[in-house]
């Protein structure tokens, strides 16, 4: 399979021409025009390189997993991600606030790659996928947002801007309706002039452009269209699971291209592990929580690969601890797997009154984790939705999944006194507009148009 050679590193300085917009109604001051900076394609490809460069893990790890039930507070904690694990932040949490400017500078660098790209030729195939993969990335970010900032899916319900230019503009908050339907138009005019194969699936590819499908899908409650992209996402690229002696490897960046890992960004010194343990000394900011450890049996793989202990018995997350013999804590962001495309698959198969699809969708990935998995219960819509809820937590635990899974499902969170020391709130019931994160402060500041979300002051 030919592999598309891109140089990840050669982007990077592109990053200060793309500026540091941390809003979605500013438009970042160049530090050199466009004409100076992108003369050629290949100058083009560098841009393109430096927008990936923007994906961050918020939202994707760290703040959804600090404010859900999966960690344990660390008494050795000097203040990381307290505001979050106790839901006590508001419009001017920094930590919330660098959730949305990520994925907010995230849209503008790709739109204004996008609006550079169409000085060169159209019809040229490498300006046609350079414009494509921002298109896709001008999605997933505006996802991200809607997400992480926006109540469960309704077409009425609240939304947020959606920007198609980097430009100066005050828009309002739409409807979730429109906000979805631009992600899944982007998403559908991207994929076309995508490449399918890509050096270490670091680069937008077809099954990427498909996977953002399914889970919007998901969000949405579209079970059909959820089928029918993840199906498109894995078998476009030929992807399948991990095998067992494999599944260490997806978590060291040791993996063939077709396993496991659909879409990745590259990390060569972000500590990604530091959300729960500090990489330079070893203080540990968050446990693992015991409810979350007590899920899985003595014959699973994932406990092994999640979950360690320092030399002084503490329990540590090490999903994220970094390459064998590189920088600690230093690891690829992988941002779609296969296996959440099998659990959106049951998770759609059960919504839907097809739970025989369902259990053959779950067996198939417990057989690749657990050595003698036990028979699952799927004989009633309320014990097959569970299995594919425990199955979810279990598999995608510390990817960033499982707050907005809870406020998807109407689920509250009841943490168990042994998870909860110190001064760490318990309750979280279902519909606490807490599981809506605060729009930032400096964002409504910034836009006179910007609606806060309901529960917070302005």
């Amino acid at each position: 399979m030919k592999m598309i050679k891109r140089n990840i590193l050669a982007g990077l300085a592109f990053l200060a021409f793309l500026g540091t917009a941390c809003s979605l109604d500013l438009e970042p001051i160049d530090s050199i025009g466009d004409s100076a900076a992108f003369q050629t394609i290949e100058d083009l490809e560098k841009g393109v390189t430096g927008v990936m460069a923007t994906i961050g893990g918020h939202g994707i790890v760290g703040q959804g997993d600090r404010a859900s039930d999966d960690l344990r507070y660390s008494l050795s904690n000097t203040g990381q991600g307290v505001q979050v694990h106790n839901w006590t932040y508001n419009s001017s949490t920094t930590d919330l606030a660098g959730t949305w400017n990520g994925n907010a500078a995230l849209v503008d660098r790709a739109n204004r790659i996008i609006a550079i790209a169409a000085k060169f030729d159209q019809e040229d195939p490498t300006v046609k996928r350079i414009i494509a993969e921002c298109v896709f990335l001008r999605a997933y970010a505006h996802f991200e947002i809607v997400r992480l900032y926006c109540p469960n899916y309704a077409a009425d319900a609240i939304g947020i801007p959606y920007k198609f230019e980097s430009a100066v503009t005050n828009p309002s908050r739409l409807k979730q309706g429109e906000v979805y339907r631009y992600v899944l138009a982007d998403i559908e005019a991207s994929i076309p002039e995508l490449n399918q194969y890509a050096d270490r699936n670091y680069w937008v590819t077809k099954s990427a452009a498909y996977a953002l499908k399914a889970r919007v899908a998901q969000y949405m409650g579209d079970w059909d269209m959820a089928i029918a992209a993840a199906d498109e996402a894995q078998g476009i690229g030929g992807f399948r699971l991990a095998t067992p002696a494999e599944f260490q490897g997806v978590w060291d960046d040791d993996v063939a291209e077709d396993v496991e890992v659909i879409f990745r960004a590259r990390r060569e010194n972000a500590t990604l592990g530091d959300y729960y343990t500090r990489a330079s000394n070893g203080d540990i900011f968050f446990h693992p929580s015991y409810d979350l450890m007590n899920q899985y049996s003595a014959d699973d793989i994932r406990y092994y690969t999640y979950f360690g202990q320092n030399e002084d018995g503490k329990d540590l997350v090490i999903k994220h601890d970094g390459r064998p013999n590189d920088k600690s804590h230093v690891v690829d962001l992988k941002i779609f797997r296969v296996s959440e495309l099998l659990l959106i698959k049951a998770e759609a198969y059960v919504n839907k009154g097809m739970n025989a699809e369902a259990e053959t969708v779950l067996n198939t990935l417990r057989a690749q984790r657990i050595v003698s998995p036990q028979p699952l219960d799927l004989s009633t819509p309320e014990l097959a939705l569970k299995a594919v809820q425990d199955e979810r937590r279990r598999e995608l635990a510390y990817e960033g999944h499982r707050f907005y899974d809870l406020r998807r499902w109407n689920q509250g969170i009841e943490r168990s006194a042994e998870d909860a020391p110190g001064n760490t709130l318990t309750t979280l019931e279902a519909g606490d507009y807490r599981f809506v994160f605060p729009i930032p402060q400096e964002e409504i500041f910034a836009n006179d148009n910007m609606k806060q979300n309901a529960g917070y002051s302005n």
